[in-house]
């Protein structure tokens, strides 16, 4: 089953003690509704993973970096990375988080910024339609969050400014406005629980230990795997920034032919807004067929 879905408007309203934040050349899926697996893209071109965790505290002071981890995940199994709750939550979920708005990816129109229907599921009724099975997952390219309950959420949508060409794949031409590029995941802790991050660096085992604070401190995990350097936008030449071409080296071939692939690349960047702002590197969804 896909990611298991929740209403926007039930989750706590508290600030939440974990924040997981999700950029670049990743999948996220969940196969059972209980679990996240993100699968890291090892062979997208100049793209590097970068995971770094940090305490924010109170009153502005700046952040403390816990652990920095740059370059594949290799050396451990099942997975590289185990992310969990000490002990498990009382509710085992990997929820996407949405409302009962309409989405119009057309216009970038409807629910509000967070609903997780604005990340785009490669499995779903615009692209695919079934069940795909990128490479990376059982291997140490995946990240495996557990033992939780973990509230997905789009975290950041392309800016107003750029529109995404859908093309290919046999469905005709589709162009999409403020799609969901950054997604995050929120962790609600209960007193003496804590998230327990277990990987490998070289070859010596780490585990970091991120435990529910008294005095308002808050946790920030960072999970990306983006290019290595700054490519300044040509208005007339967006192709550097088409992210598909990535995604579909690791899925098989069997699966997806070359003629039933898309391309997904903005286009149409305003004069003079070129330049500073970062056109965000994609992160899509494998939440099954049948939906957007």
């Amino acid at each position: 089953m896909p990611f298991q879905t929740r209403q926007l408007s039930t989750l706590p309203t508290r600030t939440p003690d974990v924040e997981i934040i999700f950029h670049g050349q990743l999948f996220l899926r969940s196969e059972d509704g209980r679990i996240c697996e993100v699968g890291v893209n090892p062979i997208a071109t100049d793209h590097e993973l970068l995971i770094e965790v940090r305490t924010k505290t109170p009153g502005g002071r700046p952040d403390q970096i816990n652990m920095r981890h740059v370059g594949p995940l290799d050396f451990r199994s099942p997975e590289g990375m185990s992310i969990e709750l000490v002990p498990p939550a009382d509710t085992l979920a990997a929820w996407k988080c949405v409302t009962t708005d309409a989405i119009d990816r057309h216009t970038g129109d409807g629910s509000t910024n967070d609903d997780f229907r604005w990340m785009l599921n490669l499995e779903g009724n615009l692209f695919h339609n079934k069940d795909l099975h990128p490479v990376v997952f059982g291997t140490q390219n995946t990240i495996k969050l557990h033992q939780g309950e973990y509230f997905f959420r789009t975290g950041v949508r392309a800016p107003d400014r750029l529109r995404y060409e859908r093309r290919g794949g046999g469905l005709g031409n589709e162009d999409f406005k403020r799609i969901g590029a950054i997604a995050r995941a929120s962790l609600f802790l209960v007193q003496n629980q804590s998230l327990v991050i277990r990987w490998t660096e070289g070859t010596e085992p780490r585990t970091l230990t991120l435990t529910k604070s008294s005095d308002n401190t808050t946790y920030e995990v960072y999970i990306e795997n983006t290019p290595k350097f700054v490519v300044v936008p040509n208005p007339s030449d967006l192709s550097a920034f088409e992210e598909l071409v990535h995604f579909y080296k690791v899925i098989p071939t069997a699966e997806v032919s070359p003629a039933a692939k898309f391309t997904l690349k903005p286009v149409d960047v305003p004069a003079g807004q070129t330049g500073s702002p970062t056109i965000p590197c994609q992160v899509m969804t494998l939440d099954g067929p049948g939906g957007d």
